[in-house]
């Protein structure tokens, strides 16, 4: 997730208390607040601009994808309760709005839950001359729309863009390797069987390393995974369960992972093959 500097300030000046849009904490209770974020700070001598020291700590949160669950921990009542001065937390979430929008992300209020909406994307899945060599319209809609997802909770609907991108970076490598373009029934097992053999994925083949013999097996199972996953928790289908969120993470994460690797072996391959041309 990228978030200008800019935007962390207001927000640490806001924990801070220093713009006056929330309570003031002094340094020990800044340390006491970001450690029941799982910080293990001590305040003593020496001790930063309290902004200064706001602000590393939002970055690091954000840095570990967490910005939701500071968001959700700044945010509570809790915070609230026993001070003189009162506060509204709305005008709290329109300020610092009014700086994300310009980061493509807001904060929704649910009652005492908050969520964000926009398109933020918390990682480079795949390398931007990879995603250039090996790119559709549909493929790069699929990963706005898995991160989207998570964000605003929509878990079925993550699990079906998950699976979604995986068969997309399999037909395309398809095409581009046979000059057709198959399609798929269904089944992302067959689909996968057809391209392994294509991109020496095919853990039975003679002479392979045992250890990435475990690793292909393992690709074999993510996208097996992911299609029954899909099947049965998605919004594709009748659901057999309501995924939860880490189900949809998992599922995202996967599929991310996969389609990278798969996507950096075949940029690998094509190279190799050009350079023996010459």
């Amino acid at each position: 997730m990228k978030i200008r500097n800019k935007t962390i300030k207001i927000m640490a000046e806001t924990i801070t208390g220093d713009n006056k849009k929330s309570i003031y904490r002094s340094g020990s209770m800044l340390v006491d607040f970001f450690n029941e974020l799982g910080f293990d700070d001590t305040y003593e001598p020496g001790f930063p601009t309290r902004w200064v020291f706001a602000d590393a700590k939002i970055k690091e949160l954000i840095e570990q994808d967490r910005f939701l669950e500071f968001i959700n921990y700044s945010l509570s009542p809790e915070h609230y309760l026993d001070v003189q001065t009162r506060f509204d937390i709305n005008e709290i979430i329109e300020y610092w709005n009014s700086y994300l929008i310009l980061d493509n992300i807001k904060i929704i209020r649910n009652g005492n839950k908050f969520s964000l909406d926009g398109l933020v994307s918390s990682k480079v899945i795949v390398k931007e001359i990879h995603l250039e060599i090996l790119s559709t319209e549909f493929l790069t809609e699929q990963i706005d729309k898995c991160e989207k997802k998570l964000f605003e909770k929509d878990f079925d609907g993550a699990i079906t863009n998950a699976r979604a991108l995986v068969e997309e970076v399999l037909l395309e490598i398809e095409e581009r390797l046979t000059g057709q373009r198959e399609k798929n029934g269904g089944d992302m097992s067959i689909l996968y069987n057809r391209i392994k053999k294509l991109i020496n994925f095919d853990p039975g083949q003679e002479g392979l390393n045992e250890s990435l013999k475990q690793i292909l097996q393992g690709l074999n199972s993510i996208v097996i995974g992911i299609g029954k996953l899909r099947s049965k928790a998605s919004d594709s289908h009748a659901r057999e369960y309501k995924p939860n969120e880490h189900h949809a993470r998992l599922a995202v994460n996967s599929a991310m992972t996969f389609t990278s690797f798969i996507i950096e072996s075949y940029y690998y391959q094509q190279n190799k093959k050009n350079k023996a041309v010459y």
